[in-house]
């Protein structure tokens, strides 16, 4: 190799260091940028968490002692959105939180039960939610301390705060505790209030009641919903329990039954061309119903794609349909079969209601200037699973907008607005 040559390598090679190194500390210092704001965000999620948590326990204790309707309203609210923060916070840590399950659990029953009160109409609380918010609140206020203390121990430096360049772990590479490992120790003796029935999203849901079908029974109906002998059918898995639940498959059909009936069926083929009208699969549609024993059944809603139709039929009680137990049932267009059917939340069993609002009074919630339309009786569930005698008004304002108006007809107050 020539001296030239030589002399060429060696400040191609200098050149090519002080690149490199110049590079390195640039993205080292663009990582320290990353941790220190990674750093920061985290720590401010925590200070939002734990002034959230304070703000929590505090409101439940003074929902307590309001009397006023105005007043009790704006603190549910406000303990909602107390809730929801702190919720929030804990989700933004650099560490994996599905291991809070029961602080998780806690603050969003808390929120929810607290907007669940804004709905309540009486101006001082029934004893039973006098106990419920002392509950709530003796445990948002234990769930706070442990924040504020977590929070001292970070500022004086005996714990530390979690990272996500490496896997959470109980300790790290010293003696220091992570923020993680301290909340996951109380995650383990939280005592969260127990459950209890309300309306709202978090209520326990009611048992189903169950059927009386025994193993061939379903079998038997099974093989009657396609119209094929029960030896055709073939097992694909089978659920022990109250319910029974078995599925079973014939050619290209799931079917799934229960102790309950036939709960959902469907055909795993492409539909690609209709031949049947509309009304002629509504009317396949009420033969398969009336012959798998689907009775007290009105045409709720229907819709569908161009080689589908689709429609769902409600049971009645008294002339009044219960859409939220409906079933769903889809013809094909090209051979009239029955392409799909969903009766996972279909009920037959009379519900008690009472109904203490007329359509007059209905009408009379109207908002001013209102054009009222139609008006009809429905049965809808609450959040909670309960069932609620609602009047459906149809109604159209000033400007022209049309909107479907839920009113209570227990209460005679409204319960919900959909546009």
């Amino acid at each position: 190799m020539s001296i030239k040559l030589k002399r060429l390598l060696v400040i191609y090679t200098a050149a090519a260091l002080i690149a490199l190194s110049g590079y390195a500390f640039a993205a080292s210092e663009q990582l320290r940028r990353v941790r220190l704001t990674a750093g920061y965000e985290s720590a401010r999620a925590f200070e939002a968490a734990v002034s959230a948590a304070e703000d929590l326990s505090a409101v439940f204790k003074k929902l307590r002692f309001a009397t006023d309707d105005a007043l009790g309203k704006a603190l549910c609210a406000r303990a909602l959105a107390d809730a929801q923060s702190a919720e929030t916070a804990l989700s933004i840590l650099p560490f994996e939180t599905q291991e809070l399950e029961k602080l998780q659990g806690f603050l969003g029953r808390a929120g929810d039960y607290a907007g669940s009160l804004c709905a309540l109409t009486d101006r001082s609380l029934p004893a039973e939610h006098r106990e419920h918010l002392l509950a709530f609140g003796e445990a948002a206020a234990d769930f706070a301390e442990h924040l504020r203390q977590a929070q001292g121990k970070l500022h004086e430096g005996s714990i530390q705060m979690d990272t996500l360049e490496k896997p959470v772990r109980n300790v790290t590479d010293g003696d220091t505790q992570l923020l993680s490992a301290l909340l996951l120790g109380y995650e383990s003796s939280f005592a969260a209030p127990e459950e209890f029935q309300y309306e709202g999203r978090y209520s326990p849901a009611a048992a189903p009641t169950a059927g009386s079908l025994k193993e061939e029974e379903a079998l038997a109906v099974a093989a009657k919903a396609v119209g094929v002998e029960p030896r055709e059918l073939r097992e694909e898995y089978s659920y022990e329990g109250p319910e029974g639940r078995r599925c079973y498959s014939a050619g290209g059909t799931l079917l799934g039954v229960s102790s309950r009936g036939l709960e959902f069926m469907g055909q795993s083929r492409l539909v690609s061309r209709a031949e049947l009208s509309r009304d002629e699969a509504q009317k396949r549609a009420e033969d398969f119903l009336a012959r798998m024993g689907y009775t007290e059944l009105q045409l709720y809603a229907s819709g569908g794609s161009e080689t589908i139709a689709v429609f769902r039929y409600a049971p009645q009680q008294d002339g009044v349909m219960r859409p939220d137990d409906a079933l769903s049932l889809s013809i094909a267009l090209d051979d009239g079969s029955v392409y799909a059917l969903d009766a996972t939340k279909y009920s037959p069993w009379v519900v008690d209601v009472s109904w203490n609002t007329d359509e007059q009074e209905a009408l009379a919630t109207l908002p001013e200037g209102a054009e009222p339309g139609e008006a009809r009786r429905l049965i809808l569930k609450t959040l909670s699973g309960a069932y609620l005698p609602c009047w459906e008004l149809t109604c159209t304002d000033e400007a022209g907008e049309s909107a479907r108006i839920y009113v209570d007809a227990g209460t005679g107050r409204q319960y919900r607005v959909e546009i």
